[in-house]
């Protein structure tokens, strides 16, 4: 082999080199962006603290107001993300402000739609009430039928900006049935004041007696019926034999002088 063969040869390779890592640079390197949930909250809450130069361990972060996109309202998945980001600062050593304390500050203070979690200024302005430095909150959405999306920012609760923001994708296989409205609970209907009972003389609660029915008036008997009077005194065939001094009631015993008894007629 002559030495233009070899320079030819040589000159060949290198260009071959040359076009082949060319190749390699233009494939699009594959990034893992879809995890299973506990791995997703994982690298969604890394990332948004690796984004924020002021993330430190030794600022309070309140998580809350994580809501579905569409809806702006609170799924059964939402408690589970809150709960996976919360998980993820607490092992990395952040003071993260309890559950109970916010919940009770929303009850109290929030009467407002739910958009106030994505509203910077007010998100702060909430994170003020909680003693937190930073408020970590954000949104999610079904991304075909098997992902579902998850994106949060943290917001300096002192200026009202945000810090860094992250997003995620889930897998639905084992969280399928958690993607639904939480129910609402039923409200408290207030309960109506009795009425006061007056204390008897003793001093003691009045009991009220059950109503008793009056005695049924004795019925009075008809008057007897004014008697018929007769002015003779018959026989027993009932022939008159004398008239008497005074009428009397028919029926009745009379005698009549020199002729004996007999009953009063008229």
């Amino acid at each position: 082999m002559t030495v233009s063969e070899r320079n030819r040869l040589r000159a060949g390779l290198f260009l071959s080199g040359l076009l082949l890592i060319c190749c390699v640079s233009l494939i699009p390197k594959a990034r893992a962006e879809t995890y299973d949930f506990d791995e997703g909250m994982e690298v969604l809450t890394e990332g948004l603290i690796s984004k924020s130069k002021k993330f430190a361990k030794t600022e309070r972060v309140a998580v809350f107001g994580i809501i579905e996109s569409k809806s702006r309202k609170k799924w059964e998945i939402s408690a589970h993300i809150e709960d996976g980001i919360v998980d993820v600062l607490v092992n990395n050593g952040y003071t993260v402000i309890e559950r109970r304390r916010i919940d009770d500050v929303i009850k109290r203070e929030v009467k407002t739609s739910t958009d106030v979690w994505f509203d910077e200024a007010q998100a702060a302005q909430f994170g003020k009430l909680v003693g937190a430095d930073i408020v970590v909150t954000g949104r999610y959405v079904k991304w075909g039928r098997t992902m579902l999306r998850v994106s949060i920012r943290a917001i300096d609760v002192s200026q009202g900006r945000i810090l860094a923001v992250n997003k995620v994708k889930i897998l639905t296989d084992r969280i399928g049935d958690l993607l639904r409205p939480v129910e609402a609970e039923p409200k408290e209907e207030p309960e109506k004041p009795q009425p006061r009972q007056q204390p008897d003389y003793q001093g003691s609660q009045q009991k009220s007696d059950p109503p008793v029915n009056p005695p049924p008036q004795a019925v009075q008997p008809a008057p007897p019926p004014a008697p018929v009077l007769g002015y003779y005194c018959c026989d027993q065939f009932g022939y008159r034999r004398c008239q008497l001094v005074q009428p009397l009631p028919i029926g009745g015993s009379c005698f009549c002088y020199g002729q004996g008894y007999g009953y009063v007629c008229q």
